[in-house]
């Protein structure tokens, strides 16, 4: 689970230098949310692979998508 949570934060932190740099600077909750979102992504995708190889390691990527699409969400439908 922590491998899956560190490729997961290491997915993050290029998202959001990519943010950083398309947004000249300007990064507010909105942007962070969709980070979040961008961060489920490659969870999704590499767990749907090892759901055909290794269903049981496939659980910690859904959970891994689960808990960023929520921080995600939280972060772009609540007012600061």
């Amino acid at each position: 689970m922590a491998l899956v949570m560190a490729l997961t934060l290491l997915v993050g932190i290029g998202e959001y230098a990519v943010a950083y740099q398309f947004n000249d600077g300007k990064i507010t909750q909105k942007v962070i949310g969709a980070v979040f979102l961008g961060m489920a992504l490659p969870s999704l995708l590499i767990g749907g692979v090892m759901r055909l190889f290794r269903p049981n390691l496939q659980r910690y990527f859904a959970i891994s998508a689960g808990i960023c699409v929520m921080i995600g969400l939280l972060l772009i439908f609540v007012k600061p």
